[in-house]
């Protein structure tokens, strides 16, 4: 086995023959126990060869790379032990320095090569970001009971892993990654850097929205955090210290221009659930899904209540909504024409929806089409379904209701500031609604009187 020793250069080092067969070794003259191992292949490969703990060691660096620029240098901020191991190109300003670092490591007895296998295997059993959310999901939203655990699954689909071929949405769309979102589920915890993190929520941002990209800071950060409590990774949250993006509050409603428009509008539809959907979407500021997962047993007519079950209300607590003599109109009229069951006397319906629909959930679907026609039919633009939700908070605002009434009437969670007004009953928040519900139909010219109630049970 020949060797040699020299100043390594780069010069020097490329022009070094390959033996016939074998190998054979270069040795650096200028620092301690660096040499060049040349293979008959044609492969040079940078070792650390020396005694430790009293016995011949040998490190492998990394591989001589003759292309390399010689002013090239370890990227900064980088850990040179960290490369051992990982088949690293190098030059032999880059060699020399990780040379240094191992003898100053073995210098004190640490045998780096041992340390970086160690580091390695961590690494191999390091949880990726899909296993953590799994975890994460099952041990604590799951456990813990969180409502929104289909809907945190789908954003980590959509927003940070991959959405599956052929999965669709509950009304039949079939879902796909939002734009400017990745997938991550197959990096480990480790990977995914700070740098990384802001410049995903940037794309986000600009892909989907301040708001979306607010979700999946939210839900990134408590998935590490979660990680590093439960001592299942012991690195930084790369989340930490990213600041949320300002979220503009949209402020749309149906004005008083536009309202005698719109209840016209409303007037010549020939499709009567569509119709209804939006008289009781307006009339009871109920969310898009609530009104069209309305069940007849969580109305009470002759109260005048609607209430929203917990399982399906959005801030978690079930919700008690007054309904006015506009909403009532509207949910008697639909009870007398639904289809009833067959030879029962009580004469119950069929279905246990108000908008009742041959579909997977059993009721009726978003009506978008029909939203856009009805928009275009009464010449108004840039109104959403939920701005009638809104529309009814802002005309109660206009005639002078109070914030926590507001508040209290559209279901909102109440911060600190009005738990105060939780004691309020639903009296003031029915006055309240019948007096927006009046200047809306007052505005739009709409005359409706309350048919005959039901019958109590």
């Amino acid at each position: 086995m020949a060797s040699e020793k020299f100043s390594f250069t780069k010069s020097a080092l490329t022009a070094v023959v390959p033996p016939s067969s074998g190998r054979t070794y270069c040795i650096d003259t200028q620092t301690r126990g660096l040499c060049l191992d040349v293979l008959a292949s044609g492969t040079k490969t940078f070792q650390i060869y020396r005694k430790f703990d009293g016995k011949p060691k040998r490190i492998v660096l990394g591989r001589f790379s003759p292309t390399l620029s010689d002013a090239r240098d370890l990227p900064t901020g980088t850990d040179p032990l960290s490369l051992i191991g990982n088949s690293a190109e190098l030059n032999v300003r880059m060699a020399r320095k990780l040379a240094d670092a191992v003898n100053a490591s073995m210098d004190k007895s640490v045998d780096p090569a041992a340390n970086a296998r160690t580091v390695r295997q961590l690494k191999e059993q390091e949880m990726t970001l899909r296993q953590a959310f799994d975890r994460y999901f099952s041990d604590h939203v799951l456990a813990h009971e969180k409502r929104s655990a289909q809907l945190m699954k789908d954003d980590f689909a959509r927003y940070l892993g991959t959405v599956p071929a052929g999965q669709k949405k509950t009304h039949g769309k079939e879902r796909s990654k939002s734009a400017g979102t990745v997938d991550w589920e197959t990096r480990k915890l480790s990977s995914i850097s700070p740098a990384d993190t802001r410049r995903m929520l940037l794309n986000a941002k600009d892909g989907t929205g301040a708001r979306t990209s607010n979700r999946i800071l939210a839900l990134l950060r408590a998935i590490f955090n979660k990680m590093i409590d439960w001592h299942l990774y012991t690195g930084a949250n790369p989340c930490a210290g990213i600041d949320k993006f300002k979220e503009n509050s949209r402020e749309r409603f149906l004005t008083g221009d536009e309202l005698p428009r719109f209840f016209a509008a409303i007037d010549k539809i020939d499709h009567v659930d569509f119709k209804d959907f939006i008289l009781l979407s307006l009339f009871t500021g109920a969310r898009r899904a609530n009104v069209l997962g309305m069940r007849w047993q969580d109305i009470n007519f002759h109260a005048a209540i609607l209430t929203i079950p917990t399982e399906v209300s959005k801030n978690g607590n079930p919700l008690t909504i007054p309904l006015t003599d506009a909403a009532r109109t509207v949910l008697v009229r639909r009870m007398g024409n639904a289809p009833k069951m067959a030879n029962d006397p009580a004469e119950k319906t069929a279905s246990p929806y108000v908008f009742a629909a041959n579909s997977a959930t059993g009721y009726m679907s978003p009506p978008n089409k029909h939203w856009k026609a009805l928009l275009a039919d009464a010449g108004i633009e840039d109104l959403r379904l939920h701005d009638l939700r809104r529309s009814l908070g802002s005309w109660a605002a206009m005639g002078g209701t109070s914030l926590p009434i507001i508040g209290k009437m559209l279901g909102h969670k109440t911060s600190q500031a009005t738990s105060v007004y939780a004691h309020l009953q639903t009296g003031p928040v029915a006055l309240a609604m019948e007096a927006a519900t009046a200047a809306m139909q007052a505005q739009g010219k709409v005359v409706d009187r309350l048919p005959p109630l039901p019958p109590s049970e």
